[in-house]
């Protein structure tokens, strides 16, 4: 049994906890809140019988063997790197940092004490990257590839109020567009087709200055993928893979439910794709659970994810995207 710890009281929280109702071997048993009264009263709403004060305190605990973080982004490295230390297992969000050198970082240290450090990002755990990569074949010569994660934030409608100080749009959080959506969007492209040979960006940005939305061009021998994102409209167009001889597509990155082909001379197939709702985050908890069990580091993700960083490390160079207000 993996026994967790969990930094984070969001609802993404919620869903890894239904998460780890669903997967057999792991047990949440542990919250850490810098506020004792809201961690009792979250550890009761639970079922978890532990309470810490610190990252540090939980760290240093026997009875935790992993860690899940859902802090804000600026907290992940520092955090991810105290538990590592103390020889826990970590499970990050994306983005598991800032940079791709602080990524490198947890990988090394990971590796160093003989644990796992995995970065959560839903998307590319999910099997629709597996079929559609065992359908490109179908649609010929690759051309354009097209993911796109386009929602219009919850909180949006307060900034355009006048509202100030939201932390989704505060910079110095590690917050901007590229970082909690088009994170996804690079991640799952370097997934299926490795690291990139060019990268161009464009953002638009809000009058207070913070990224709002953007576009980044990858280039790669005979096509280009595009990662296109925002936090202030609404996706409509799904996400494709145009060849030669078809295209295949895919409704929403993140909440799938269907994965289709279509031929150029006709003729659609839907691909068999099984809904994960409301719980998809089953996936990686499953293959991190895996992971631990058999001691076994996984350098195929954490690459993917120092490769992801580095993508987006360019794109803010050439975006001037910060983290400073």
């Amino acid at each position: 049994m993996i026994r967790f710890g969990i930094i984070g009281r969001n609802f993404v929280v919620d869903w890894m906890l239904g998460a780890m109702a669903a997967v057999p071997g792991v047990e949440p048993v542990a919250i850490c809140s810098r506020n004792e009264a809201t961690g009792r009263e979250f550890a009761e709403k639970n079922g978890l019988g532990h309470v810490f004060t610190s990252v540090e305190e939980m760290a240093a605990s026997d009875c935790v063997d992993a860690v899940y973080i859902a802090s804000p982004n600026y907290c992940h490295f520092a955090q991810a790197e105290i538990c590592l230390r103390a020889g826990k297992h970590v499970l990050c969000e994306k983005p598991a940092t800032l940079t791709a050198d602080e990524t490198r970082r947890l990988v090394a240290l990971a590796r160093e004490k003989n644990v796992v450090f995995l970065e959560a990002m839903r998307f590319v755990f999910d099997d629709a990257l597996d079929i559609i990569e065992q359908n490109l074949p179908r649609i010929g010569a690759l051309r354009r590839v097209t993911v796109e994660f386009t929602q219009y934030s919850s909180r949006y409608d307060r900034i355009r109020a006048g509202e100030k100080g939201i932390n989704a749009f505060t910079p110095a959080l590690g917050n901007a567009a590229i970082m909690d959506m088009g994170c996804y969007c690079i991640h799952g492209i370097v997934r299926l087709f490795g690291k990139p040979r060019s990268v161009k960006a464009v953002s638009v940005k809000l009058s207070s200055g913070f990224e709002g939305s953007g576009v980044v061009l990858m280039g790669y021998d005979g096509f280009t993928a595009e990662a296109v994102y925002s936090k202030v409209a609404s996706q409509i167009a799904p996400t494709t893979f145009l060849g030669e001889d078809g295209a295949i597509l895919l409704d929403d990155i993140n909440r799938t439910k269907r994965v289709w082909l279509q031929l150029r001379k006709g003729g659609t197939e839907e691909l068999g794709y099984n809904e994960k709702l409301p719980i998809n985050m089953t996936c990686v908890l499953r293959e991190f659970a895996d992971y631990v069990e058999r001691c076994e580091q996984p350098e195929k993700r954490n690459q993917d994810s120092v490769w992801t960083m580095e993508v987006i490390d360019e794109a803010r160079r050439q975006t001037g995207v910060t983290f400073t207000e």
